[in-house]
């Protein structure tokens, strides 16, 4: 059944950023060893030069003795087995990469009110920060996560089978890994459709690619066939109870202590998988011996290793054994009081390197071994390199200015041949400005350096790619866009000259934090931005609409205006702005007319800055602790809904649980919310509400609720109306977010797993009676029209008898339930609980959601 309500409101846009994709991800993936070496992986991984401590460049110099690869595939952010990704990495030092089929921007959010855009940007985010603790590298398709799916016909189909198909193509052909390993199994097995589709793509994948007709496109662009060695399903191993894998299946041990990292790997491994901080996923390191089991799927049997009768040295590329033997000379001649003194060797087997014949250096895993061998030789040079821009939001036009400074803290004697500011564009970089320098680096002491430049009008603006914006082909399948700007130093010793690339960021001094690194953003030169992305109309009259301009760069004089679709009308037509510097704002406000009958559409703004009128963009801003600052910049718009609706009751206590935008949804349409902390539910009149709202995960997130939901309780048996949303019970102790208490309502029920995936499906009234389908709104069947991302999950299961079940529904082909939604008298009042998915409707403006839930909210005002 199509799902095309679900794609509407959040999920990203990617245009054509594969239309012409037959070279995209090919030279994407090339980009490797300017990634390693800093480029657009956030502050994060690269806001300076590394500078190891002597056991990680002795692990970098063991690493560079093994020459192999294997990529990892599943279907979302935490997918991933992070034990395997960091043994194999770092305890087989192999490259390794894990690419996930999408972002993550269907799920939800334990951390926050972000969801689709936003939430896919911290997923992206946190992915990078889980690969830098285990040493794995990232990659996506353009796949969008559209909410939890039952089977993989549907995925595939809301995906674009053959589209993704190619992209997974273009990776392996790309990477050119020597082993695949998926985390699921392409059935039922799976547990969701993402999941089987995932693996379902990657057996189809693994022979495509070596298939020079299939994708000849690719293969016309300059890929090359490529035929992985063995396809492995890496089984699940949540609990010690799991079955046992099938006679034959290879093992790997993940347990294992490393010395040098003062860890073992199953440390590692859950360091990792804790940066999935918005799914709730910290765990608890596992110490000591564990084996993950493989089941062979396709490729060459193998008995007793992963990697069996493949060669994993730098002899299995032409013309290698001098560099081999130079990189053996760097490991045996390593002493970690005095690193520099294996620069020699490093430096001249990078020279080494560069004199390989052309068919070698063209081998992804030999450009990946370069970034590696130069990371090496900075840290053996105990080389600091950073770029610092003056502001960390700028526009085209505007003046930047870029502080340099290098240091050279080891012993080995360093000169400095040459500096260069790029602009880094999807079609190349740009040179700003370059200097010929010749100096020596002193010894552990600062050389500083100033570029004060203009930013061309022309740089890109910072929207990322994977959202249509630019370099949407040529740098597909990366994980984000490179910095806008970037330093290149040359170096020179006695022994060759090798280069250091760094992005151009913004520094700044958190009171808290300490030292704190951002990503620069390019914006517009005026921005705009609306109090909420719905406006609402009950009846016909006239709202108003409040936006801000906002100066992206140093100043913006102009005017802007408003379309709206034919029979809404908007007063005054334009207004102008002048705004003398970055930063600030100023407040507009029109008046929004509606049609006299239910209508909905789109309201656009559009900035004129002397050129003409254009689309203006506005400004979203995804700010986390845990990772680096993400600057969105959407279309500036407003979803416009002309709907009848009636409120009985305007006094809301919202409870906040994880996070939603359902209190501002309901502001807008005419409520007072008073946000509750633990010492109001505790202490204060809660009779003054006409309701009280749980959101969602309340359970999973408010541990004061374990005792304060007695208050509660006795609040509803007063007379007062109390609303819980969804809440979360895995099943899986210490997995996503457990319970805070079981015991939830006043009379026994579980939160089960059960959810209707499908938004269009039909939904029965159990009880058409019943006030809450009749009191203030009348509800009919057209008010399940045009719901966005699953009409429900979690639902409730086993209830006790003094609950009634209100709504009937199932997916396509399953059998009815009834859990969305219950209702039960206590006391003088009532107590809901319901897994329809209101997070996401309400905040997007759904009619029909809106008015259910404004009558869910008004059972202490019908009449029975």
């Amino acid at each position: 059944m199509p799902r095309p309500a679900a794609l509407r409101p959040t999920l990203p846009v990617h245009g054509a950023a594969w239309r012409n994709a037959s070279s995209a991800l090919g030279r994407a993936l090339l980009l490797a060893p300017l990634l390693a070496l800093g480029v657009g992986l956030g502050p994060g991984l690269s806001a300076q030069v590394p500078v190891r401590d002597a056991a990680e460049l002795e692990k970098q110099l063991d690493r560079l003795q093994t020459v192999g690869s294997v990529l990892y595939l599943a279907a979302h952010p935490d997918d991933e087995n992070t034990a395997v990704l960091a043994t194999l990495s770092k305890g087989r030092n192999l490259r390794t990469a894990y690419l996930a089929i999408t972002r993550g921007g269907g799920g939800q959010n334990l951390i926050g009110p972000e969801l689709g855009d936003g939430l896919a940007a911290i997923r992206t985010q946190e992915l990078l920060a889980a690969r830098r603790i285990d040493g794995a590298e990232q990659y996506f398709t353009s796949a969008v996560d559209f909410g939890f799916s039952k089977t993989a016909e549907e995925s595939l189909r809301m995906w674009g089978h053959d589209r993704i198909l190619a992209e997974v193509v273009r990776t392996i052909r790309t990477f050119r890994p020597d082993v695949i390993l998926t985390r699921f199994p392409p059935d039922a097995r799976a547990g969701h459709g993402h999941h089987a589709a995932s693996a379902l793509l990657a057996i189809e994948a693994f022979k495509a690619a070596a298939d020079p007709d299939r994708f000849p496109e690719q293969i016309a662009a300059g890929l090359r066939p490529w035929q992985a060695t063995r396809l492995l399903w890496n089984h699940y191993l949540f609990t010690d109870e799991a079955p046992a894998p099938p006679a034959g299946s290879l093992t790997l041990e993940v347990g294992a202590y490393d010395p040098l990292l003062g860890r073992s790997y199953g440390e590692l491994a859950a360091e990792s998988r804790s940066q999935h901080r918005s799914q709730g996923f910290g765990v608890l390191a596992q110490r000591g011996r564990r084996l993950e089991t493989f089941e062979r799927l396709e490729g060459r049997p193998a008995t007793a290793d992963l990697f069996e009768g493949i060669d994993l040295t730098w002899s299995r590329f032409r013309g290698t054994r001098g560099l081999a033997t130079l990189l053996r000379e760097a490991r045996e001649g390593f002493r970690p009081e005095h690193p520099a003194g294996v620069l020699s060797p490093l430096i001249r087997a990078r020279q080494a390197l560069g004199a390989l014949p052309a068919g070698t250096l063209a081998e992804p895993l030999v450009q990946a071994k370069a970034a590696e061998l130069e990371d090496a030789i900075r840290a053996a040079a105990g080389l600091w390199v950073e770029a610092i821009a003056d502001r960390q939001r700028l526009a085209p036009g505007d003046r930047l200015t870029v502080h340099a400074a290098l240091l050279a803290r080891g012993d080995g004697a360093l000169a400095l041949e040459s500096l260069a500011l790029e602009s880094v564009r999807p079609e190349g970089s740009r040179v700003l400005e370059s200097r010929r320098e010749g100096a020596i680096l002193p010894g552990n002491a600062p050389w500083k350096a100033a570029f004060s430049f203009a930013v061309p009008a022309d740089t890109p603006l910072s929207q990322p790619h994977w959202l249509g914006g630019p370099g949407a082909e040529a740098w597909a399948g990366l994980p984000e866009s490179p910095a806008p700007f970037r330093l290149r130093a040359r170096l020179k010793t006695s022994d060759g000259s090798f280069e250091v690339t760094v992005p151009v960021q913004y520094r700044f001094r958190d009171p808290v934090l300490g030292e704190r690194y951002q990503p620069l953003a390019v914006v517009p030169a005026a921005l705009v931005t609306f109090a909420d992305p719905v406006l609402a109309f009950e009846t016909q009259a006239a709202k108003e609409l409040r936006l801000q301009v906002l100066a992206g760069g140093a100043a913006a004089t102009g005017r802007v205006r408003l379309r709206v679709p034919a029979g809404w009308a908007v007063d005054p037509s334009e207004q102008t702005f002048a705004l003398a510097h970055a930063g600030e704002k100023k407040e507009l406000s029109f008046r929004i007319t509606p049609p006299a009958s239910a209508a909905s559409g789109a309201l656009l703004a559009e900035v004129d800055l002397g050129a003409g009128f254009s689309g203006a963009r506005g400004l979203v801003v995804v700010d986390h602790p845990h990772i680096p600052l993400q600057t969105l910049l959407p279309e500036a718009r407003v979803r416009l809904e002309r709907f009848d609706l009636k409120h009985d009751g305007r006094r809301i206590g919202y409870v906040m649980g994880a996070g939603d935008d359902i209190p501002q949804a309901l502001r807008r349409i005419g409520y007072e919310v008073d946000l509750l902390t633990d010492e109001a539910l505790a202490r204060e009149d809660l009779a003054r509400f006409d309701a009280i709202v749980l959101g969602i995960r309340a359970f999973n997130t408010r541990p004061a609720l374990q005792t304060l939901k007695e208050r509660l309780h006795a609040y509803v048996a007063a007379g007062g109306t109390e609303l819980v949303l969804y809440t979360v019970n895995t099943g899986f102790p210490g997995i996503n977010a457990a319970m805070v208490t079981e015991a939830i309502g006043p009379y026994p029920f579980k939160v089960g797993r059960k959810r209707v995936t499908v938004e269009t499906v039909p939904v029965r009234l159990l009880k058409p009676d019943h006030p809450v389908f009749h009191w203030p709104n009348e509800i009919r069947a057209a008010d399940f029209d045009g719901w966005v991302q699953e009409r429900s999950l979690y639902h409730a299961e086993g209830w006790d008898a003094r609950y009634t079940p209100l709504l009937g529904m199932a997916d396509p082909g399953e059998a009815e339930d009834a859990g969305a939604l219950i209702v039960a008298r206590h006391g003088k009042g009532h107590y809901v609980y319901t897994g329809l998915s209101f997070f996401r409707q309400l905040p997007d403006g759904v009619p029909g959601a809106t008015r259910l839930f404004a009558n869910l909210l008004a059972l202490g005002h019908a009449h029975d």
